[in-house]
Formats: structure tokens, C-alpha cells, sequence
């Protein structure tokens, strides 16, 4: 099964979880469906996202009899930049009012009768496993070592708790937490579909004001946070204390990866002082630090942990640094560009 993000929109991922459950059978999600059922769950394989990433998770889910997606929607991001190849004959899809059947369409159907019937109907499977989900790995890097994407990736990885609201802005910070293995019910939140930057920050914040009880962390590249970066002081003018990542490479490295020229001036940004956001947007008593070694970004990670206030932790890398998944994209662009 595939569960899509219509099932969260919704308020559905407690039928498909008890679909899953009586069907036995394992699931997959796409990046823009990520965490739309709770990755602890056992029969998590890991991410759908084409041949893009997760070989064992593609071979898996294309070779297979049935797929069922839930609510799933097939957008570039999603679909590893169309390399996902799916059998349509082999598919179904339930949508909010409809359902696919291989090219048939039933209309006026709704998502949760189809949920509640299947997991009536479907006879329970133990038979089929599919691969154990994979994590970022052990961080490399210690003291005075620049920060590059295989320290970086883990260390957020291992930062994360269980319930954490997780809200990562669309480029490579997405990319590269898009492949994290969750805690049991954190939440991932990434402007999937249309890939709109400037999104995560104003996110974050209403994702921080509906559920104060929760942690929120926000994971921002420079360039998109230059949008709506005004947004931080809302944080502390209603009472929240978020935690927020902002990762400084220097520019527009998603569209520098993507670009013919990736040294063309539009990629370029002004170069702010980040880390002194906090204070001139009214944001009095937060911890705010700007660290350029996995020293500093340990130290001011476990600050982060147990200072009590809100955080802004502005993490300096060289310009190219880049997760395995912004790297493959790249490289699939270069293609193009060359035929």
C-alpha cells in the first residue's frame, strides 16, 4: 500500500492505520506523503521515490501484484522526478469522492467507505515483507571538521523525538530530512506539490500555534527564509518556543543544482547576519548561535535541548554541500541538459 496525503487532509490516518492492521500488508509513502501514517509502525518499508532513492523500496513496490495507493498523488516531487514506473493496470487509488481502478473510474465513492470496507473484506496477509526501513546513518564528523551533508543529515536526524512537529522548507534541507526515519508520532510537514519557498518559516508558525504542547522544529534554507523571515517574531509575540534550523550555503543551492550555470548571479543572495534575527525581530531571550564546525553544532544542539526558550541556530556549510537525494536530481537534470 501506498498512503497518500489526501488521507491526512482528510483526518483519515487512523482508518488507513487500521487497514493496515487487518490487512497486514507492508507500506511505502512518497516524500509529499511522508509521516501521513506513523513511520514506527511495523510494516513501514521506507520511501517511495522512484529510481531516485531506496532501491530495495522501488524494486519492492514496482514488483509487486497490487499496489494500493490511499489518497496518493503523483507529482514530480513525488515521483522522483517521473522515474517512478508503476504498472497501471496493477494499481487502484482511492481518492476523497472516487477510486481507480486500474482506468476505471468509480465516481461518488467516499475515501472512508472504501476504507472501512477494505479493512472489512481484505483477508489478513503475513506472507508478504518487504524491506526494513533505512535512517541517515551514525553523523560523521567531530571538533573543528566542517560541516558537510553526511554530518549534518544524521545529527538532525538523531535531534528529532517522538511527536515532534517537523517542518522542512522545499530544496535540499527537504531532500535530505525527507529520507530521515521519523520517531514514533513526529510529523513531517514540506510544500511538496508546488515547491513554493518562503513557505516553511509562516508553516511553522501556525503548525507552533495549534499545537503549543508540541516541539516544533523548523528547518529553513537562507533563501527561502529571506521571503518571510518577518514571520520569527510572531513566534515570540505569541508565547512559542520553536526550534529553527537555518542553513546558510550561500545562496540558492536547490536552483544551483538544477541550473545549466549554476554560478549565474540570480542564485545569489545578500548576505545577512542571520543568527541576529532574533534580537532585532523582538525575540528577547531566545539562544541563538551561528556554528560553522560539528563542534559548535553539537554544542549548540544540545543547548538547544535544554534551554527552555525558543532557538536559532544558523549552520554555515561550503556552497555545494548537498543529501544523496539533491545530488541524484542534479545529476538526472545534467542529463537533460546534455541530450
Amino acid at each position: 500500500m501506498v498512503p497518500g496525503i489526501l488521507v491526512a487532509r482528510a483526518g483519515l490516518s487512523r482508518e488507513a492505520t487500521a487497514l493496515i492492521d487487518a490487512s497486514g500488508l507492508p507500506f511505502a509513502t512518497m516524500i509529499m506523503d511522508k509521516t501521513t501514517l506513523d513511520e514506527a509502525h511495523p510494516n513501514y518499508i521506507g520511501m517511495y521515490d522512484g529510481r531516485l532513492m531506496e532501491e530495495s523500496v522501488r524494486a519492492f513496490v514496482e514488483g509487486s501484484d497490487c499496489v494500493i495507493g490511499l489518497g496518493a498523488l503523483w507529482s514530480d516531487f513525488s515521483s522522483g522526478a517521473f522515474t517512478a514506473k508503476l504498472d497501471r493496470s496493477k494499481t487502484i487509488n482511492v481518492f476523497h469522492h472516487s477510486t481507480r481502478v486500474g482506468n476505471t473510474f468509480f465516481e461518488n465513492v467516499e475515501m472512508k467507505d472504501v476504507l472501512a470496507a477494505l479493512t472489512a473484506r481484505l483477508p489478513r496477509r503475513t506472507d508478504v515483507k518487504g524491506p526494513k526501513p533505512s535512517d541517515l546513518g551514525v553523523p560523521k564528523g567531530t571538533g573543528g571538521d566542517k560541516i558537510t551533508a553526511e554530518a549534518l543529515y544524521p545529527r538532525w536526524n538523531r535531534f528529532l523525538k517522538p511527536d515532534d512537529i517537523l517542518v522542512a522548507e522545499t530544496g535540499t534541507s527537504s531532500m535530505g530530512l525527507g529520507m530521515a526515519k521519523m520517531p514514533k508520532g513526529a510529523t513531517f510537514h514540506n510544500q511538496t506539490l508546488w515547491g513554493a519557498i518562503g513557505w516553511a518559516t509562516p508553516a511553522a508558525f501556525g503548525a507552533a500555534l495549534a499545537a503549543p504542547k508540541r516541539r516544533t522544529v523548523l528547518v529553513t534554507g537562507e533563501g527561502s527564509h529571506q521571503l518571510t523571515a518577518q514571520e520569527v517574531g510572531q513566534f515570540h509575540r505569541r508565547g512559542l518556543k520553536p526550534i529553527i534550523f537555518l542553513l546558510n550555503n550561500n545562496g540558492y543551492l536547490i536552483e544551483r543544482l538544477l541550473c545549466k550555470d549554476p554560478e549565474i548571479y540570480y542564485n545569489d543572495l545578500a548576505q545577512w547576519h542571520y543568527h541576529l534575527l532574533p534580537q532585532a525581530l523582538g525575540c528577547d531571550g531566545w539562544f541563538a548561535a551561528r556554528v560553522t564546525t560539528c563542534g559548535e553544532l553539537d554544542a549548540a544542539m544540545s543547548k538547544a535541548e535544554s534551554c527552555g526558550t525558543g532557538v536559532y541556530i544558523e549552520i554555515v556549510t561550503d556552497k555545494y554541500v548537498a543529501p544523496p537525494m539533491a545530488m541524484k536530481l542534479h545529476e538526472s537534470t545534467k542529463a537533460l541538459y546534455k541530450s
